[in-house]
């Protein structure tokens, strides 16, 4: 949908733009501007704007709201929040009428749980049970744009050896030397326009006019720390090892990163950075020492290239903390990680992270009774062994897996048949098997894991390896004395409620503990390799890069999952790659968990929950939030199939065509992947008939 906006107050006619609203998921959408310079006026003002309506929302008129530029927005006892207002000194007119633009609709941007500025793109993430799309958009479109953002700007000077791998092929692209390509690139000063793809790494712009370079046409596997890099008109470092799509010309020992640093990352927006050569020595290359640890074995990085972030072997417990518990990492399986419910610091450039599959993690916190939100290991592929040190309630929830108790003796062991709550005693330990079906499973503890946080959570991130390291072998975990619900009658755990000593295959005794929910059996409906699996996707934002052809074969192919999937992504492989309608180079854009993303080859990605920040590469479509749940259990092997589920988009144009003519107005390509989806629904009702 594109729609025009078009001051009337007094105000300069500059802040007329052109606003297109691209559906990007069913609670997320994705604004198109015309330019970076509009994308972060528009951010500002939604950012002030949903401030104001949140203040509005939960506290009476008098509280002061947060502007954007951090001064406070009283109103006048008894007057009227929209036109009566005292403001601070210095505050400007327009910054008045986002207020007041605010306080007329306040539910749907006080809906508003996330905002993605990017090179011409905003992306904006809500709470469809708070507000509609249409709502939202109409919020959006009212707000005056002409914010201006204010930085606490800095100029940075970072010095670079220029041994980059791609430095020639740049060069050729470009039809220069080598040397001409470093000195443009040192030359002129760029600017830090936002932050994204990982945490700490800064797109810059404004560099040098020449630079116009597309990205590689397969990411690699792993790009160092340090690596300097060019991607369109960007230019940037990358502040972790990672997989990526950018041109390597050089690499730096300046870190962008510093999780000890009250403002971890080096590079803010605002800033001004200028690039220093230094004396080229040992060429950083993919696959070179520098590069050892990441995997070679998957397009995306593993836990080997995460670097130390908690350091200890055993974690620091909370001095307030009097549990004596613990469990012994014997064998954490192929890969063991903390998880809970994420992070929201995208900010920073920082993913969301979080369970896989949420559903399976709140049933093992529910199980033990701990409050939603306790951190649990995410087990993947099984193949654990945990040795209790004192007694704890534990469960295991997800993919259906064999799991036996051994006493300290070693003695016949204990089947535990399902997911249930059951008690771990001292020195017994518990050997979980690999899935039946499905990839991953949690494993939580009545009380929660004593773990670290960092911002906000407890999540490993395998990707930017922000988190708790993964769990390895010899490992001692504390369990901490989280909040859990209290017994209503009576009842205890005791050894009356289980045996000491139960024949081999015989399911174990559950623990007897008020507030944990009810046993349930492992779920029957999990994929596995050879099945196919049905996923549901909304199409867009940018289905309309694809032709029908391209559209056609993402839903009536079948896709193989391959072995190169991990956490953050699961790339597909199918006979026949998606063709594309625009085969020019896409401007980085927000990336959410759940999206399908589709590199030059044709052969999507569908980003888990440790997808970067922002990518470079169109998304055709994403998954529903049921369906991004079940991709969390897809294993290597398993086959996917994609079904188009109701497009809020089309429904927002039925109900709201009719009532404002500027929400009628859509975009050529945009009614075109809309009337795709609904061609195939038709399609797909008159075949099964």
């Amino acid at each position: 949908m594109i729609i025009g906006n078009k001051q009337s107050n007094g105000i300069d006619d500059a802040a007329d733009q052109r606003l297109r609203f691209l559906v990007c998921g069913d609670r997320g959408m994705l604004i198109e501007c015309d330019d970076l310079n509009a994308t972060l006026r528009l951010f500002a003002a939604v950012k002030a704007a949903a401030s104001a309506a949140e203040s509005s929302a939960c506290a009476p008129i008098t509280t002061p709201t947060q502007s954007a530029t951090g001064q406070s927005l009283h109103a006048r006892p008894g007057s009227s929040p929209t036109f009566d207002a005292d403001y601070p000194a210095g505050v400007s007119p327009n910054m008045k009428g986002i207020a007041a633009r605010a306080l007329r609709h306040a539910d749907a941007l006080s809906a508003i749980t996330e905002l993605i500025p990017a090179a011409r793109t905003l992306f904006i993430r809500f709470n469809p049970l708070l507000t509609t799309r249409a709502e939202l958009e109409v919020a959006v479109q009212e707000l005056d744009t002409r914010v201006d953002v204010a930085h606490a700007a800095h100029a940075i000077s970072i010095p670079v050896t220029y041994d980059g791998e791609d430095l020639a092929e740049v060069a050729d692209m470009l039809g220069l030397s080598s040397e001409a390509v470093i000195a443009r690139h040192c030359g002129t000063p760029w600017s830090v326009a936002f932050v994204g793809f990982a945490p700490g790494f800064a797109y810059l712009t404004g560099g040098d006019p020449c630079f116009d370079v597309p990205r590689r046409a397969t990411p690699r596997l792993s790009v160092p720390a340090g690596a300097v890099g060019l991607a369109g008109t960007f230019s940037g470092v990358y502040p972790r090892p990672s997989s990526g799509g950018w041109q390597l010309i050089g690499h730096t020992d300046v870190p962008m990163w510093d999780d000890s640093a009250k403002v971890p990352a080096l590079l803010q927006p605002g800033d001004t950075v200028r690039f220093a050569p230094v004396r080229p020595q040992t060429p950083i290359v993919s696959g070179s020492p520098a590069s050892a640890g990441a995997s070679a074995s998957a397009d995306f990085p593993t836990n080997a290239a995460s670097p130390d972030i908690a350091a200890s072997d055993t974690f620091q417990r909370n001095a307030a903390s009097p549990s004596t518990s613990a469990l012994i990492v014997l064998r954490p399986g192929i890969l063991a990680t903390f998880q809970d419910d994420g992070r929201n610091a995208a900010n920073m450039g920082v993913t969301g992270s979080g369970a896989a599959d949420p559903i399976a993690y709140h049933l093992a916190n529910a199980l033990v009774g701990n409050a939603p939100g306790t951190p649990a290991i995410e087990l993947t592929n099984g193949g654990a062994m945990i040795q209790a040190s004192g007694d704890t309630v534990v469960a295991v929830a997800g993919a259906p897996v064999d799991i036996t108790v051994t006493g300290r003796d070693g003695g016949r062991p204990f089947a535990i048949g399902g997911q249930e709550a059951f008690l771990l005693r001292d020195g017994e330990t518990m050997t979980i098997g690999a899935p039946t079906a499905g990839l991953r499973d949690y494993l939580a503890v009545m009380g929660g894991f004593d773990v670290p946080r960092m911002l906000g959570s407890a999540s490993t991130d395998t990707m930017s390896g922000i988190g708790p390291k993964p769990l390895h072998a010899g490992q001692t975990v504390p369990i901490g004395t989280g909040s859990h619900a209290e017994p209503t009658d009576g009842r205890r755990t005791t050894d009356d409620n289980r045996h000491c000593d139960v024949g081999p295959g015989t399911r174990r005794p559950s623990a007897v503990s008020a507030g944990v929910a009810p046993r349930e059996d492992w779920p029957s409906d999990l994929p596995s390799p050879g099945t196919t699996t049905t996923l549901e996707v909304t199409l867009g934002p940018r289905a309309d890069w694809f032709t029908d052809a391209g559209l056609n074969t993402l839903l009536e192919q079948e896709w193989l999952v391959t072995a190169q999937s991990n956490r953050v992504g699961l790339r597909l492989s199918g006979e026949v790659p998606l063709e594309r309608r625009d085969a020019t180079e896409l401007a980085s854009e927000a990336t959410v968990a759940g999206a399908v993303e589709v590199p030059t080859s044709g052969q999507p990605v569908i980003f888990l929950r440790d997808q970067p920040v922002t990518g470079g590469y169109p998304v055709v479509a994403v998954l529903t939030t049921a369906s991004l749940a079940m991709a969390g259990q897809l294993p290597p092997g398993a086959r996917v199939a994609f079904r188009v589920t109701a497009t809020p988009a089309r429904h927002h144009m039925a109900a709201t065509s009719g009532s404002d003519p500027r929400l009628a107005s859509q975009d050529d390509g945009a009614i075109a992947s809309h009337e795709f989806a609904e061609r195939t629904h038709e399609q797909a009702t008159e075949a099964s008939l």
